[in-house]
Order: structure tokens, then sequence, then C-alpha cells
């Protein structure tokens, strides 16, 4: 597996004509790339919930967009690029690179109705530089900007993350204004990890190790924190009209405490579960949290509304390696005959064999078992029929390394 690590650093480089030229040339291909997007209907299957587990489903037509991918074009838009541009080559073929990553991106959205059928503007100044236009040395990396005749210099050992990637892999970078995005990367060897099931849920999070069994970290502290910011930020809007300048410091104020408090207990709950854990393989629910808001009622919606999954995960990453498996039946399901469950009051039990167990246990383990690509029903994944919920895997690569100082909670060991 590659690590990935990014870290930022100042620079006092006159490179505003660069950025300019280089934000103008990005908008263009996507331009270029958006009036040649072909755009096809195809029916969409929806549904939603009618009560007691049952659905009703409906069709509509969307318009899919499908961006021009031959070698023709991409070789026809550089040469109308390459024209009166003054700099090195490869930055125009950074910017069609660049231009087919934020397209993809917006596509994804798109697809999943969170942006409009609206073209993408490039609003913020950078420059992707690729590994082609730098010559690096040790610490020093040198920058073609025009061939033989501009370059860019800098040297990160005086840098406080020297020490921690002085015998990696420099990758591309990003220029800004200011600053400059250093990328590093490392090939590690992840042997004889075992993987851990975690069960995601409102107020802990579930774990099953093989070895240690069921674990619970308490999330109650974290709800707590946020519901405690989210009334006085509630009180403060219901009286804003009446002091519009000085309520909205106080909101302002509130909002950024209540983040940072949240980061810093999530940091905290990341240190605890890698030190805990720190030779697994993490499993988690590829959960859609948006989901979940239909039907369930405005207070469980505030609630979940506050859960910070996707964070937790995003922060694990950086320390740990990370999979997903499709959440469909995990607390729903027996795991010893594969049979739908029941649940009574937080309990759940098999009306088919008597199984009976907690429920959140029943999800962490679950999640472990398709984690090592086992169907819930007991037999291989590979023997799943198409439409079945199966054991799926999609890796989540790390992206940094995030370093806490952990004083606090410790997890409590509960019999499996």
């Amino acid at each position: 597996m590659k690590i990935v690590l990014t870290y930022k650093m100042t620079h006092d480089w006159n490179v505003q004509e660069l950025l300019t030229k280089y934000q103008k040339r990005l908008q263009r291909v996507i331009d270029e790339i958006w009036e040649h997007t072909t755009w096809k209907e195809k029916k969409v299957k929806h549904r939603y919930s009618i009560g007691n587990g049952k659905y009703k489903y409906y069709e509509t037509t969307r318009l899919i967009p499908y961006f021009p991918k031959s070698n023709e074009f991409k070789r026809k838009l550089r040469n109308q690029l390459l024209k009166d541009w003054p700099f090195a080559k490869h930055y125009v073929d950074s910017a069609i690179k660049t231009a087919y990553s934020i397209l993809e991106s917006w596509r994804q959205n798109y697809l999943k109705g969170r942006r409009k059928r609206k073209k993408p503007v490039v609003k913020r100044k950078f420059v992707r530089v690729k590994t082609t236009l730098m010559k690096v040395e040790g610490s020093k990396i040198r920058i073609t900007v025009k061939p033989r005749e501009e370059y860019l210099e800098l040297n990160y050992s005086g840098e406080w993350f020297y020490e921690r990637v002085k015998d990696w892999k420099v990758g591309g970078l990003i220029i800004r204004e200011k600053d400059v995005y250093l990328t590093f990367s490392k090939e590690v060897e992840f042997s004889s990890r075992i993987k851990i099931g975690i069960d995601s849920n409102l107020m802990s999070l579930d774990v099953y190790h093989p070895e240690k069994g069921w674990i619970k970290a308490d999330l109650s502290e974290l709800h707590r924190i946020a519901e405690t910011y989210d009334r006085i930020i509630d009180r403060l809007k219901s009286i804003q009209k009446k002091a519009p300048k000085r309520i909205s410091r106080l909101l302002k104020k509130y909002y950024v405490r209540r983040r940072n408090r949240i980061e810093d207990y999530l940091n905290k709950l990341v240190v605890q579960l890698s030190k805990e854990f720190p030779d697994a393989v993490f499993i988690f629910e590829d959960l859609n949290k948006f989901s979940m808001f239909n039907g369930n009622g405005r207070k469980f919606n505030r609630k979940l509304s506050r859960s910070t999954w996707s964070k937790i995960v995003q922060k694990l990453s950086y320390r740990v390696p990370v999979e997903f498996v499709n959440p469909a039946g995990t607390s729903s399901t027996c795991p010893v005959c594969g049979s739908r469950l029941e649940s009574r009051n937080g309990l759940v039990e098999c009306s088919n064999c008597g199984f009976k167990a907690d429920r959140q246990f029943v999800g962490a383990f679950n999640v472990f078992v398709r984690g090592l690509g086992v169907a819930l029903s007991g037999g291989e994944a590979g023997d799943l029929l198409p439409n079945e919920p199966g054991g799926e895997l999609r890796l989540m690569n790390p992206k940094s390394v995030v370093r806490v100082n952990l004083n606090g909670r410790t997890f409590t060991h509960l019999p499996p």
C-alpha cells in the first residue's frame, strides 16, 4: 500500500503571471470538454419508505454526461492550448489532467443529486506541477517555469516535517500565491494484519476483534458537546434580529468553539483507536447519512446530523488501513443461520434458530464477517447472486499523519 503525505510551506516567489495564465487555460479546457460532452437519457430507479420495512418504487429519466476522452480530442486540445503559451509545455498537460479531474468530481456529485447541470468554474488560483518539471536533489527541489530561462527553487530541510519524509519519494506539488503543497509517498507492506469490524452507531462505535471480542467506544460525550453548542447557537439565532452585528460575532465565536471542541475529541478518539488496534485493518460500513433522514422525525434527524462517522473514518485513514463493505442487513441478519432478526429493546432474536444477542454486537460481527469476503448467510462471497448484499470491498488509502497527545477516555472491554 502506498502512503501519501501532504505538507504546506510558504514561499516568496513572484508567480502571479503563471497562476493567472494557468487558471485561464484550465477554465478553457473545462469549457472545451463541456462543449463536446454528450448527454444521454437513462432511466433511474428510486424508492421511498412506506413503513414496516416496505418501499415504493418509481422511475425517472435523467440526463447522464459523457466526456470526450479520445486521444485525438486531447491531442487537438493540447495543440490549441500551446498557442501563445509562454511557459513549459508540461503545464498544459497538467491543466488538461486537472480539468478532467474536476469534471469527474462534478459528475459524481451530479449523479448523486448534489450538483446542477451547470459547468464548473475555476475560482481559485493554483498550479499543479508534474514531476517531469521538477529536479529533486535531497531536500532541494528545482521547478522549471520556462525551459533554460526561469526556475523556482525550494529547500524543505528546515521545515518541521523534514524528519518524517527525508527518505520518502517526492511527488507532484501545487503552487499557490503564498504557499506550496508538497506531496511525499512511500510503499508500505501491511503484513499479518487482523481485520476488525466496526458498527457505527449514534452514541457508540462497536468493534468486533477476533481475539479481543466486543469493544464499545462511547461517543455520548461527543454528542453532549455538539448538543450544548447547538442550544447556544439556536438561542442566539432566535434573537439575532434585535442586534444583528453583535449576535453575528457571537455566532461566529461559538461556531468556531464547537468545531474546535469536536475536532479535539475526534483526534483523541482516533489516536486511542489506532493505539488499541495497532496491527489491524479497520472495516467500516459504507454509510450514506443523507439517505437516513427520511421519515425518522425531527429529533432523530438532529441527532443524526451530529454524527461524525465520515470524519472518524477520514482521520483513521491517516494512520491505519481502512476498508468499506456494503452496509445492507448487517444489524438485521442472523450470524448463525442468515435469517432476518427481530429487534426488541436493543436486542435481536432469530425466530428460526433461537439466536439472541445485542443488536450493536451483531452489527459489528457481521461487518467483520463481510470484511473477510464472506456472505452473511455463510457462503463464499463469490457464490452470491448479483443482487444479494455481499462482501465487496473498497480500499481507502492513507492520506496524511495526525499526531495528537491523548488525555482522557479509554475503552471498556465487554464480553462477546
